[in-house]
């Protein structure tokens, strides 16, 4: 499809489909949104506001402030203009000595944005909206934020509204004792907050504007192309995605927009003390090497990275990805003591586990946000590390280069029907994986995986081994699995692998699914996540001789059940 060309037709006199960008025409008749005793309609909005004696102050304001179709693009209408047309709208008027006009005036020379999105977007309304009933309704303003109408005890947005369906021919007005309060979004918290100014900075750097054709309206079609008569702009950050390309990398976002007023988040913001913290703690767990990685992926196309660059990437998504929560992903909380649970699941789907999941929240005090709450933190209380979980039947974490060759290795499953009920514990998964040696040779089975996500950390490594009649009731005469393990990793001097082990022989039980730890307090010396197809390797060997083997000595088994590798984080 070709291109779009957009063009806005609009001009200061001009009003087509819609007014003004986001302005929905309304065609129904006036009468259908008001209380019949407020009598007929003669005037325009911005004629009964100016004959209103208590409403000379937002008079001023009205006739001052230009509509904004972005932050950074102003039209050629004052809301003097808006209150005239052909629109329906509903206008909630704050009275003369409510709010400070004389602030507002000077702001509009400092910052005239601001006062259309923050005071007069925040009292007005598409279609009429008279006050009747009993009900509560919720109000879509004008700058998309939900302001609630509580027709019962006559107050909008918590303000008495001192008069209330005054007609005109575009819609309605009603008067409010003050004015009503302009709540922040996550986004516009941190925008104005200097408090956290490190935080907003990053998300601000990744600030995108495009067309939001949705919202825009069409104009003809000009040589076989469809241009706009108006068009919507809309800035957002790339960092609300799931994944964003960012000067010419691909990045993890937080796969949450902080702008969205149908949401509700949960957000912790580290105050600039707070993210120099955070950088402090989590960098030396991203020490990368400048020598050129293999990618066991790819073998012909070797991954040299920028070392320091690399390791300020992943030290930023580790933070910055972690600090939203959806409360509807929770199983239980409160969203003013949202820590107060066993675990908590980011927007991202990552889970934070007790008690970090209750030491990040800890003694912060919620602050409410209109679209949630934020939580201001001064410290850094997160896992440095994540737990590493690789399965034994996921063969794309086989190294089956390295794999002997008179082995067969492959994944099996376990179902209800054919589980072992002899064999306690549980398979992770309801599979696992096995390598296991011919018939009648001599070479010692073996099993290499790939492990995943390394950071430069401490970590225990655990096996989780598989009996090998786990799905067999009928097997008789089990062997146990007798083996040794040896890692293979980059100590970042050398792009020769250094080898730790062969460990101490282990001796695997026949009668459980048995997890033995193999490697404990194993430090690596360099980062791996973010470097494509870059593992260490960890290689779980027979170590029973053949002489001890099935059809010889008949002691130990020459197969190798897996069901998972697991390396758990130290945060030291």
């Amino acid at each position: 499809m070709s291109d779009k060309k957009y063009m806005n037709i609009l001009g200061n006199a001009v009003f087509g489909i819609s007014l003004l960008t986001g302005f929905t025409a309304c065609s129904d008749s006036i009468d259908e949104h008001y209380s019949p005793s407020a009598g007929v309609a003669t005037k325009t909005l911005w004629e009964q506001v100016v004959s209103q004696p208590d409403l000379t102050d937002l008079a001023k304001i009205l006739e001052k402030v230009h509509y904004y179709t972005t932050e950074n693009k102003v039209s050629g209408l004052t809301y003097k203009d808006v209150l005239q047309a052909n629109n329906k709208l509903t206008v909630w008027a704050p009275v003369n000595g409510s709010f400070n006009v004389d602030s507002l005036l000077a702001e509009i020379d400092r910052d005239e944005y601001s006062v259309d999105k923050r005071f007069i977007r925040n009292h007005i309304n598409t279609f009429s909206r008279s006050v009747a009933g009993t009900e509560l309704d919720s109000i879509l303003m004008l700058n998309s934020k939900v302001n609630v109408l509580n027709n019962a005890e006559n107050q909008f947005k918590g303000v008495d509204i001192v008069k209330r369906n005054i007609p005109a021919t575009n819609g309605l007005l009603h008067k409010l004792a003050h004015a009503a309060q302009f709540q922040n979004n996550l986004y516009e918290y941190m925008q104005n907050t200097p408090q956290v100014d490190s935080l907003f900075k990053f998300f601000q750097a990744r600030d995108t504007t495009y067309i939001d054709e949705s919202q825009s309206v069409q104009g003809g079609i000009i040589d076989g192309e469809i241009t706009y008569a108006d068009t919507v702009w809309t800035t957002e950050s790339k960092a609300f995605n799931y994944s964003y390309n960012y000067q010419g990398d691909t990045w993890d976002g937080i796969a949450a927009n902080l702008k969205n007023e149908d949401s509700t988040f949960v957000m912790i913001m580290p105050t600039n003390q707070g993210w120099r913290t955070a950088l402090d703690k989590t960098l030396p767990f991203y020490q990368y090497m400048s020598l050129p990685y293999a990618n066991l992926d790819d073998e012909n196309k070797p991954q040299t990275v920028k070392p320091d660059a690399l390791q300020k990437k992943q030290a930023q998504m580790s933070i910055v990805n972690r600090l939203v929560f959806s409360p509807n992903r929770q199983k239980y909380y409160t969203l003013e003591d949202f820590g107060n649970t066993d675990s908590l699941f980011t927007t991202r789907g990552e889970v934070i586990d007790s008690p970090y999941c209750n030491n990040i929240f800890k003694g912060i005090q919620p602050i409410p946000v209109s679209n949630g709450y934020v939580y201001l933190a001064d410290d850094y209380r997160y896992p440095l590390t994540q737990d590493i979980e690789v399965e034994g039947e996921n063969s794309f974490y086989w190294n089956k280069k390295m794999i002997s060759a008179s082995t067969t290795w492959a994944a099996a499953s376990v179902t209800k029907a054919n589980r072992n009920p002899k064999i306690s514990g549980s398979v992770s998964g309801n599979a696992y994986g096995y390598s296991a040696g011919a018939t009648g040779t001599r070479q010692a089975a073996n099993f290499v995986f790939k492990l995943p996500n390394v950071l430069s950390a401490t970590y225990d490594i655990w096996a989780i081994i598989v009996p090998e009649n786990i799905a067999d009731t009928l097997k008789q005469n089990v062997l146990p699995l007798k083996f040794k393990a040896t890692l293979n990793y980059y100590n970042g001097k050398s792009t020769t692998l250094s080898k730790e082990g062969p460990t101490k022989d282990f001796i695997a039980d026949t009668a459980k699914v048995d997890t033995i730890l193999l490697f404990e307090n194993f430090k690596f010396p360099v980062a791996y996540k973010g470097v494509s197809g870059a593992y260490p390797l960890l290689t779980l060997e027979v170590s029973s001789r053949w002489s001890e083997w099935q059809g010889y000595g008949n002691k130990y088994a020459n197969r190798i059940y897996v069901d998972k590798i697991i390396l758990k984080g130290k945060d030291e």
